[in-house]
């Protein structure tokens, strides 16, 4: 199991490396035979699934990630990551919204508290009446496609991340690899979440269940910007791996620490910590 899990969330690494390392040709080549694959092993259904998850989208983003132009001061211009995260995360959105509206809202509603209530059976009796357990469950059961579509945002950025790193390494990439402490998604991404949380705030049964998941996944970029203000403020700090690590552990076990990272994230762009306090790198997206 464990083997097939590390597969499974590694299926876009070679896509990515393909496209990255041939050019848009090969990443579309690499999609094409990875879907027939999946397609004559698991069926169309499935193959579909991969297509819309997988391949289509590395062809989306590797497309991005190649387009360049003149610098003014006579260097290659790249396409920043800050877009192509926000890409990401805006292909991420209208995915789910459009497996809402197929599967139908309701459907999908109703099939989200099934999946949860199964982990409720799970549990300890006593567990399973406790008033804390049941706002929790009452809130994992709004916000739970949020989580499967962030997972699936990290995973793909982390894999788009991995495959250049190995092709920079390898003498094979085609783009430089851009300064990944100082991406930014942006400013028009801020506007896009701030008009889905409105629509959350006064959207009633399943439009406020689609606009809060939709507003929650337009977040994700925000987070990792926090994170990546983090690590940039860090680095002259004694004790950093330290500070590093407890930060971490307190993503994990509780939920205001995600709220303030996104938070440091959203207002990065005004305040500039990483600016002030790491200086501005050579592939800084205020200079693209």
């Amino acid at each position: 199991m464990l083997g097939a899990v590390f597969f499974a969330l590694a299926a876009p690494l070679p896509l990515f490396a393909a496209g990255l390392g041939l050019g848009l040709k090969g990443a579309m080549l690499a999609a094409a035979v990875a879907t027939g694959v999946v397609a004559i092993a698991a069926g169309f259904p499935r193959a579909g699934l991969y297509a819309v998850t997988d391949a289509v989208l590395v062809v989306v983003l590797v497309r991005y990630a190649l387009l360049n132009r003149p610098a003014a001061d006579g260097n290659v211009e790249w396409y920043p990551p800050g877009m192509l995260l926000a890409w990401l995360t805006i292909y991420a959105a209208v995915a789910f919204v459009a497996l809402a509206l197929v599967w139908g809202p309701e459907n999908l509603q109703s099939s989200v508290s099934d999946y949860v209530d199964g982990f409720r059976r799970m549990m300890t009796e006593a567990t399973r009446g406790s008033p804390a357990m049941d706002r929790m469950m009452a809130g994992l059961k709004r916000v739970m496609p949020f989580l499967v579509v962030a997972w699936w945002i990290v995973i793909m950025a982390v894999n788009g991340v991995l495959a250049q790193k190995f092709l920079v390494r390898t003498g094979h990439a085609l783009r430089p690899s851009p300064d990944f402490t100082t991406t930014a998604p942006p400013g028009w991404l801020l506007s896009v979440a701030v008009a889905a949380a409105a629509a959350a705030l006064v959207g009633s049964g399943w439009i406020g269940f689609v606009a809060t998941n939709v507003a929650l996944v337009l977040c994700v970029p925000y987070f990792l910007t926090g994170l990546a203000v983090v690590h940039a403020i860090s680095v002259r700090w004694n004790g950093r791996k330290a500070v590093l690590f407890a930060l971490y552990l307190l993503l994990v076990l509780f939920g205001w620490p995600l709220v303030v990272v996104t938070g440091l994230g959203m207002v990065e762009q005004w305040i500039g910590l990483r600016r002030r306090h790491a200086g501005p790198g050579p592939g800084n997206e205020r200079n693209e």
